[in-house]
């Protein structure tokens, strides 16, 4: 079946580190969870590996772990599933040949080591306090948004916002959200929420689905992030602002949400937490960039500061709907958004 000549050639069990060494070096390695029934199985897809028939790692037992499997996933790929009694970070190392998965009792040890790099990682600034940032988990309520059978975007834009926000406060800057909890608010009410408090940016987190009808030749995989445009715009009349047909914020509020400086900071906020999000997430997860583009969402007009739309990925792509779900890829993307607003003050 393998396609493949880098074969697994030995595994063992020591000090709670699996240990896996192939014929070759070890190229890729993706890691998920899945949590079900009180348990979380952690699984590595190790790339470009193959799997003799005389290897299996059923017998191995460790503290914290019910069982390990080993399989030959697809014709190059090897999965090791660990179902996890207790907590662990998924862990693993790649030197050479060798790759080394780490288990949970192994995670005591290097706990201080990783407790240190998160800390580095959200380093306080007290000069943030000044920056107010407005942070819009798209849709919520009885609007649902996009969703697939394991996901909706309402729960998971919530999710990822709740997160962006601690890590934002960790690093020392005053975060409002326009929905705290599962509520209902028309695109009215965030963007009035936003325009009568004092705030430096406005940022919308999302996740896109493709259309019923779809396009030959269009990918619908990807994170992309969006700011205002006019072109083509039904949401104006006489320069004002038009929601559901009538025109609801006046000229002189009107002449705020569409000023020059708006127009370029917001340029300048989009490029940057791209930029962030993708070298940040890329280190460890694969991500498909659908790139910087710009239109007339409601949310992006109809503020004064700074406004960004984020779309995280495809609810209805398989392979974007696993890493979603994903805590430790939420994060990352959360931290990438949060890099960029840093690069964006330069603090």
């Amino acid at each position: 079946m393998a396609l493949t000549d880098n074969y697994l050639r030995k595994t063992s069990l020591k000090k709670n580190e699996l240990n896996l060494v192939f014929k070759y070096n070890v190229s890729k390695v993706k890691h998920f969870t899945i949590k079900k029934n009180g348990l979380t199985k952690h699984i590595y897809d190790i790339q470009n590996t193959a799997l003799p028939n005389t290897i299996n790692i059923t017998q191995f037992k460790a503290q914290g772990v019910k069982a390990f499997r080993i399989g030959q996933y697809s014709k190059e790929v090897i999965r090791v599933v660990i179902e996890s009694i207790n907590s662990m970070e998924g862990i693993f190392k790649i030197k050479g040949r060798k790759l080394t998965l780490m288990l949970p009792s192994s995670l005591d040890k290097k706990s201080k080591k990783i407790k240190k790099t998160k800390t580095k990682q959200y380093d306080y600034n007290p000069a943030r306090k000044y920056q107010t940032i407005f942070l819009d988990a798209g849709h919520g309520g009885r609007d649902i948004g996009a969703s697939s059978t394991f996901v909706r975007e309402k729960d998971l834009t919530l999710t990822m916002t709740l997160k962006l926000k601690n890590i934002l406060k960790k690093m020392g800057y005053r975060v409002l959200l326009t929905r705290d909890r599962d509520k209902f608010m028309n695109l009215k009410q965030r963007t009035d929420y936003v325009y009568r408090r004092k705030g430096s940016i406005f940022i919308s987190i999302h996740a896109n689905a493709a259309p019923r009808k779809k396009t030959k030749g269009v990918r619908y995989e990807g994170m992309e992030v969006f700011y205002l445009s006019l072109k083509n715009s039904k949401r104006i009349r006489n320069k004002r602002a038009i929601y559901r047909g009538r025109k609801v914020y006046s000229k002189s509020a009107y002449r705020k949400m569409v000023s020059s400086w708006k127009f370029s900071e917001s340029k300048k906020l989009a490029n940057l937490v791209h930029y962030n999000i993708l070298s940040h997430v890329g280190r460890q997860y694969k991500i498909y960039d659908k790139g910087i583009k710009r239109k007339d969402f409601w949310v992006l007009l109809a503020t004064k500061i700074p406004s960004i739309l984020v779309e995280t990925g495809y609810l209805t792509n398989k392979n974007e709907v696993k890493k979603l779900k994903n805590s430790d890829y939420q994060t990352r993307l959360m931290e990438g958004i949060a890099r960029g607003i840093n690069s964006y003050y330069g603090l």
